[in-house]
């Protein structure tokens, strides 16, 4: 019988082609990975990967085994999952990510909310790529992201949240130019932008790009929060989503919100998880979220201008 232990280092060492980069990622000594593989390959009786090439390339049996294995290890942890939630609801353990903009508002309630029905929950945050890869490898059971994974015929998804992208001036620049198109805006003050390899980054420049507006590279930022605080300090303008202004508990007496264009770019926030494995819960925690939105962020938008609140639509 295979030891699915050892099974899940050879997976890992199979998809990063390095016992260094699977030691790391397992969060095992190197040679804690290369004891589990020669234990699967004596166990087996053939060798499974190729040692004298780089990177580490699979031997015949290696290819076979990586391509039954996985559907192997899902199993097994589909099996798993099933019988702890059998044996009480308050059995079940949850790894699930979050973008940060939805993991610094809807998701500190929410996280309570689960802990009446999981005894341990791993929650990460980040970026939407790192998320999904997360989602992919198994590291994660799901996400709430902006930007889906490819192969997504295998996840089920639930969408939470549609925003549209709105235009953030400091109160000096509003009242001095309070129709200012973005054209206007780029002459008059820098553009702080969103880091591009962030989702929201590409999206914003593929929205400049596409009105034919290209405003000097001067100021790009990582986080929401410093961001606004950069616009509310009078430093320049941006583009950004209802939730990052929630994010990032902006003054709304420091800065002013006005509308992009109907043509103006939008993001969906939805949650993913593997198809068939959770049952209702994906669906439960969807709706958990959104009513969360509902009760405790929607009238914060209000706050900054009426007209902000239907910039969010809801999933029914």
């Amino acid at each position: 019988m295979l030891d699915l232990k050892a099974l899940r280092v050879f997976l890992t060492v199979a998809d990063l082609a390095s016992m260094t980069a699977a030691a790391k990622r397992l969060r095992l000594s190197q040679s804690a990975v290369s004891q589990a593989i020669r234990q699967l390959e004596e166990s087996i009786g053939a060798v499974l990967i190729d040692r004298e090439r780089r990177p580490l390339a699979l031997t015949a049996a290696g290819a076979a085994l990586r391509q039954r294995g996985a559907a192997l290890v899902a199993e097994a942890e589909t099996l798993y999952k099933a019988v702890r939630e059998q044996a009480g609801g308050e059995a079940q353990m949850l790894r699930i990510g979050m973008v940060d903009s939805f993991a610094a508002t809807i998701g500190p309630s929410l996280i309570k909310s689960l802990l009446s029905s999981a005894v341990h929950l791993h929650v990460a945050s980040g970026l939407s790529p790192g998320l999904g890869d997360a989602l992919k490898a198994r590291r994660l059971d799901m996400i709430v992201t902006t930007d889906s994974p490819e192969g997504t015929a295998t996840l089920e998804r639930h969408r939470l949240l549609a925003e549209r992208y709105v235009l953030l001036l400091p109160r000096a620049l509003a009242n001095a130019h309070p129709a200012a198109t973005i054209e206007e805006l780029t002459a008059r003050a820098p553009l702080v932008r969103f880091n591009i390899d962030s989702h929201i980054g590409l999206t914003i420049e593929r929205y400049l790009g596409d009105i034919g507006v290209v405003p000097p590279h001067r100021l790009e930022i990582d986080t929401a929060d410093s961001l606004v605080a950069m616009v509310a300090a009078g430093i320049g303008w941006a583009l950004i989503t209802p939730l990052c202004l929630l994010q990032s508990r902006a003054d709304p007496q420091a800065v002013t919100v006005q509308p992009l264009p109907k043509s103006g770019p939008g993001r969906e926030l939805i949650l993913l998880s593997r198809r068939g494995e959770y049952g209702d819960l994906p669906e439960t925690i969807a709706a958990t979220a959104t009513g969360i939105f509902i009760r405790e962020w929607r009238p914060q938008l209000a706050r900054f201008a009426g007209w902000l609140v239907d910039a969010v639509a809801v999933a029914c």
